[in-house]
């Protein structure tokens, strides 16, 4: 076993996943807007989309994607077109009266987050055609199957992502608390809704 192959893996992993992208700003605007917990569950919803990829990379299915492209685009036209009706829902949201006549959101279930971040997730094809050219350069072993040291890449990328998008969503949380007022709130929702929009964007008009 390469040690070596395995640590320069998981730094590459976190370089990449730091790096200024649809998910990190999703759950950075999550967080802000709705609180360090929705902004986890968020995350647990886009990492658990790595394991379905890594799986197709395993089963060689994403390789159909390479020889059916017109495939490739529906699955991101109906992944943009769910994140679209989402961001509208988002922009939508009504503030409903307590009997105190404190305004107040109105919280989604929080099944939603993460079905969202699952969503984005697997509705996005690159991922598993990332992978199929990411995986292959870090094999660290000589007699492991392929298909068991994808698993193990798929694990590692999937740990390292959830732990700095968990610890995103606390940073972005933080500096929510220190902006919360009735309007900001109203400013922050629609804020994530706009971000939805520029994700549903870069999967229309990749």
């Amino acid at each position: 076993m390469n040690l070596d192959t395995l640590l320069f893996f998981l730094a590459s992993s976190i370089a990449l996943t730091l790096f200024p992208g649809p998910d990190i700003l999703f759950v950075f605007s999550t967080s802000l807007a709705k609180g360090w917990r929705k902004g986890i569950i968020v995350s647990l919803g886009l990492t658990s989309g790595l394991w379905i990829h890594t799986l197709l990379v395993i089963f060689g299915i994403s390789n159909l994607l390479l020889e059916y492209p017109k495939s490739q685009r529906m699955i991101e036209c109906l992944g943009g077109s769910y994140l679209l009706f989402l961001a509208f829902r988002i922009w939508q949201t009504k503030i409903k009266k307590d009997p105190k006549e404190n305004s107040t959101i109105v919280q989604p279930a929080k099944q939603r987050f993460y079905f969202t971040g699952l969503l984005m997730n697997i509705t996005n094809p690159k991922v598993s055609l990332f992978f199929i050219s990411f995986f292959p350069g870090f094999l660290f072993h000589d007699s492991w199957s392929y298909s068991f040291q994808f698993l193990i890449l798929g694990m590692l990328f999937f740990l390292q992502a959830f732990v700095l998008f968990s610890v995103v969503s606390i940073f972005a949380a933080q500096l929510g608390n220190k902006l919360v007022s009735n309007e900001k709130s109203i400013f922050w929702n629609r804020s994530q809704a706009v971000v939805l929009v520029l994700i549903a964007l870069v999967l229309f008009y990749p």
